[in-house]
């Protein structure tokens, strides 16, 4: 009875452990890995950034209004001319003013539009790394689901040699066979013990890093809800680079220098102003000594205020500074040149590397042919030794090099299928067309 119950308890716990499992397919693992990328992120406060950089960049056209105030307190009196006293005790100022540009000689125009690239830059930024995450989220799925594969594969394979390894004991048994057979057989069930346990440390290393990447915890099972048979499909025709986020940054770097250029020569063109204001003060004292009519000499004393409005608009031309404006755009204009050669360079190489991905992308699909048509022949082979060695037609070693040779193209096939999915991850990010 208590055989049973401590059974029962086994099964709920194994029951615990598969409820545990977290099974995902591929677009779940992207998703996660979108939510929880620190890069993501970092991109995404960015085009926050460039918002608010584009934000500051518009209130440059509305007027700027400052207020200002104080408060002074003077000791001792300072003298004036003759016998006039002027007394700064608790003198106030205060007032405000408003500034308004007229013209910048296009700085604030060619300011925004710098910001609007600003915001196009960043958001092709965050497209950028959003294909790079999905990636290696994509890339880390298949070669979790590759090396799981490779674990049923050496499953399969040590059944086949428990089978081979029951019936060569009791041909041994018999007296039909030598115990060099038996330990033969027995050999190659311990490699291939060996080879699981490495691919089984292999599987937990690939799921470290599936974790790391989709932000799950470390100790948490995944078991992936695809196999390596879906969606393997003819690559249609090259798409070219045009799509691809790293050439539009490109070319956003080159319409940034243009108004650099243009920011540059508004510092030396006029500027027209306009400002508005209203100032106060008071309690300003002024005391002296005033004849009276009678000839005689008395303190008197006189109390400033004011309060008004002032207007005024101001000019500003540059006159001559030495060539300073020449220099600075010409600088200007040569980075501009700079980022167009760069540009066409970096073009050239991301076209090589789309055509090099889209060869390898095609290429794959035959290798996959190719792995496919060795594993069926090598399929059929291991049967047929297994039927000739069962009626005694076939030694043990031709049936060992079979199942090796079975084994052998399985494991290509496996491989083939998973650098199948990787080249089609490199292809279409070097295109700019990852989803």
């Amino acid at each position: 009875m208590k055989i049973k119950i401590f059974l029962f308890f086994c099964l709920l716990l194994l029951a615990d452990v598969d409820s545990y499992s977290l099974e995902l397919s591929l677009k779940d693992c992207k998703e996660m890995a979108l939510q929880t990328d620190e890069d993501m992120r970092i991109a995404q406060n960015r085009v926050n950034q460039s918002n608010l950089d584009k934000g500051v960049a518009k209130t440059a056209y509305l007027p700027k209004i400052d207020g200002m105030g104080g408060a002074f307190y003077l000791t001792p009196d300072p003298s004036m001319a003759g016998m006039m006293d002027m007394q700064m005790r608790g003198v106030y100022l205060a007032g405000f003013s408003l500034t308004q540009p007229i013209y910048t000689g296009g700085k604030i125009i060619n300011a925004n539009k710098l910001a609007k690239v600003g915001q196009d830059v960043a958001k092709e930024q965050l497209e950028a790394t959003r294909m790079d995450v999905l990636a290696e989220a994509e890339k880390s799925y298949w070669m979790y689901v590759a090396v799981l594969s490779k674990i049923d594969m050496i499953n399969s394979y040590m059944t086949q040699l428990d089978s081979i390894y029951d019936y060569t004991r009791s041909a041994f048994e018999l007296g039909l066979t030598t115990q060099l057979s038996v330990t033969r057989v027995e050999t190659r069930r311990s490699e291939l013990q060996y080879r699981l346990r490495q691919a089984q440390s292999g599987a937990d290393l690939c799921r470290l890093a599936l974790c790391r990447i989709i932000g799950t915890q470390e100790s948490e099972p995944i078991i992936p809800t695809e196999n390596l048979e879906d969606n393997v499909s003819q690559p249609g025709s090259f798409a070219g680079i045009d799509s691809r986020p790293e050439l539009h940054l490109a070319q956003k770097n080159i319409e940034a220098k243009k108004y650099d250029v243009k920011m540059v020569l508004s510092d030396y063109l006029p500027m027209i102003g306009l400002q508005l204001g209203w100032n106060a003060f008071g309690n300003m004292k002024m005391k002296s000594m005033v004849e009276g009519p009678d000839g005689n000499y008395y303190p008197y004393t006189s109390t400033m205020n004011y309060n008004g409005f002032v207007g005024a608009v101001s000019l500003s031309v540059p006159i001559f500074h030495w060539g300073e404006g020449y220099k600075k755009v010409k600088k200007a204009k040569i980075e501009i040149e700079n980022a167009e050669l760069s540009l066409e360079k970096n073009r050239k190489l991301m076209e090589l590397q789309a055509h090099q991905a889209y060869s390898n992308y095609t290429d794959g699909l035959e290798l996959i042919e190719s792995a496919e048509k060795a594993f069926s022949e090598a399929q059929q082979n291991l049967d047929m030794m297994q039927d000739q060695y069962e009626h005694g037609l076939m030694t043990l070693t031709d049936l060992l090099e079979a199942q090796s040779q079975w084994h052998s193209s399985y494991s290509n096939l496996i491989e083939a299928k998973t650098q199948y999915r990787i080249n089609r991850i490199d292809y279409l990010r070097s295109v700019g067309l990852l989803e």
